[in-house]
């Protein structure tokens, strides 16, 4: 029979304890990280108060309606001496049919010298005169590349949005950075730039 010396009774305890612990543990070597709840108020504060957040609050208003949100979904969460570095997605929590959401963003797409001038007043109306421009950009070789985004922005858009219903949650963001620090009213939270950003279902 073999027996076991102390030495290796504790060296196999210890691993015992450390594989029993980790994935439940909130910490680490005395680290206590904020529940997601809590980052995800941080970044909807941040995105409510941030004057250069404006151009991203109108676009969830006109693709998620009235009752639109922004849901944050945490990946991954760094300590950086007193901060926080999360990585996190964005989704669009639609407040309204899909389709609402493409006439009123097609409509905004349209100048308005022509959109006045378009009946009747709806979504394939809209889309109509976008795809036109699209193929008389295409014609010209110096602005082909333009007409070749449109059409795609258009065909992407009617894929994410056209069959959307209220309450869906419509993948918008990927690789997003931010940096949390500790404040009295909570956590405060800056955007981190980050290299591989993916923007998907939004127009470009």
């Amino acid at each position: 029979m073999r027996y076991i010396d102390n030495k290796a009774l504790s060296i196999i305890a210890a691993i015992f304890t450390l594989t029993a612990c980790s994935p439940q543990s909130t910490s680490m070597s005395g680290i206590s990280f904020p529940e997601d709840a809590k980052i995800a108020e941080a970044l909807q504060t941040q995105l409510k108060n941030d004057p250069n957040s404006a151009t991203a609050r109108e676009l969830v208003r006109t693709l998620g309606g009235e009752k639109g949100s922004l849901k944050f979904l945490i990946k991954d969460v760094i300590y950086r001496q007193g901060a926080y570095e999360v990585h996190y997605d964005a989704a669009l929590v639609m407040g309204q049919a899909g389709t609402d959401s493409l006439k009123a963003l097609y409509a905004g797409m349209v100048p308005e010298a022509d959109r006045t001038r378009l009946t009747p007043d709806t979504r394939e109306t809209y889309e109509a005169w976008l795809k036109n421009q699209a193929e008389t950009l295409q014609k010209d070789p110096a602005r082909k590349a333009a007409g070749d985004a449109l059409a795609s922005t258009v065909e992407l858009l009617n894929q994410c949005y056209q069959d959307a219903k209220p309450g869906a949650e419509i993948p918008v963001m990927q690789g997003l950075g931010a940096l949390l620090s500790p404040a009295r009213s909570g956590l405060y939270a800056e955007k981190l730039p980050r290299a591989d950003i993916t923007v998907r279902c939004l127009p470009m």
